[in-house]
């Protein structure tokens, strides 16, 4: 009963969503994003913890508030991702400085201190001399060569740790991480694919089949008007994308890396975020109808009948011991 009461006190502690943190997202995105937050909050008061977290994800992709980072931080908290609840712990707690607001800051620091002896660790080993190519990944996620032989925190549970490298056999195994506890996994050296498994990988020629007619010229223009324009409307989507990323960039520096503006940049700062939305949308919608229309293009152009091909005829005199005669040659 305790902890369900502490739970209940802190998310009534970080329940705003504290916009005047960062600036706004424009328009729909800042309309979705607290919409989001409402009914990852509402999932909580039913103590749905693992229904509400997706939620608060969502709210935090669109409007990324302190308010939705600790709140998304307790729903990890719950249901067991306590790596990844300590981690944004301890990001909140800068921002929560840098935003002027010593509660919320003192609020993640007791958390994120409380949470680190739970933390399981894990060190991935790989063998020396390592072939080319080695990819390690945890759970379909890549480990970065840095990171291999380092004990890190990773959420208590199971985790699928995999190595594999072109021309050897994949390793994968299961791990059962538990809280508090480091673990260890020594990856052995892998396997090199037998040279008979490579050879049966390699398909018999087929014999060419004959080369059949040319396509229909009518359908090969159509294809190559749409292919056009596909072409012209990526390169337009392309375009806003290189100004919608620089309308960013202007914001952040203006604003910070966390777009935390003050009083006299909160204006100018909130622009340039709208415009840096506004031709990302602009963007996504060109590119994406640009590459339907080259996919459309290529669709077209491959279904297009082949023309048949004319037939040719000719008249060859045809000499044998009796005299000489007539024979039609080529083709009906």
């Amino acid at each position: 009963m305790r902890h369900v009461l502490a739970a209940i006190a802190m998310l009534l502690l970080v329940a705003a969503r504290a916009q005047a943190q960062t600036p706004a997202p424009a328009g729909n995105a800042s309309a979705l994003a607290e919409q989001l937050f409402n009914q990852a909050r509402d999932l909580v008061k039913a103590n749905q913890w693992a229904e509400a977290c997706p939620k608060f994800e969502a709210s935090l992709r669109y409007d990324p508030v302190l308010g939705t980072r600790l709140n998304l931080a307790t729903c990890y908290e719950h249901i067991g991702k306590l790596a990844s609840a300590w981690g944004l712990y301890r990001e909140s707690i800068e921002l929560a400085r840098k935003a002027g607001d010593p509660k919320r800051a003192e609020y993640a620091q007791k958390q994120a201190t409380a949470l680190e002896p739970r933390l399981p660790k894990l060190a991935i080993a790989v063998p020396a001399g390592a072939p080319a190519g080695l990819v390690v990944k945890r759970d379909d996620t890549p480990v970065d060569a840095g990171a291999l032989g380092v004990a890190l925190y990773v959420d208590p549970g199971t985790h699928i740790i995999t190595a594999a490298a072109p021309g050897f056999e994949p390793f994968s195994v299961t791990l059962t991480l538990v809280e508090g506890k480091t673990e260890t996994l020594a990856i052995p050296a892998l396997v090199a694919r037998p040279a008979a498994a490579a050879e049966t990988d390699v398909k018999p020629a087929v014999e060419a089949a004959p080369e059949p007619g040319p396509r229909s010229r009518k359908r090969t223009y159509v294809a190559l008007g749409i292919g056009g324009a596909g072409v012209v409307a990526t390169g337009v989507g392309l375009v806003f994308g290189a100004r919608a990323s620089s309308a960013f960039s202007d914001a952040k520096a203006l604003c910070g890396a966390d777009l935390v503006c003050n009083q006299a940049s909160f204006a100018r700062g909130k622009q340039l975020v709208h415009d840096a939305h506004s031709r990302a949308t602009i963007s996504t919608v060109f590119t994406v109808g640009g590459g339907a229309a080259i996919a459309a293009a290529v669709i077209v152009y491959l279904t297009a009948p082949r023309e048949a091909e004319r037939a040719t005829a000719r008249i060859v005199p045809v000499p044998h011991d009796g005299g000489a005669g007539l024979a039609v040659t080529g083709s009906f």
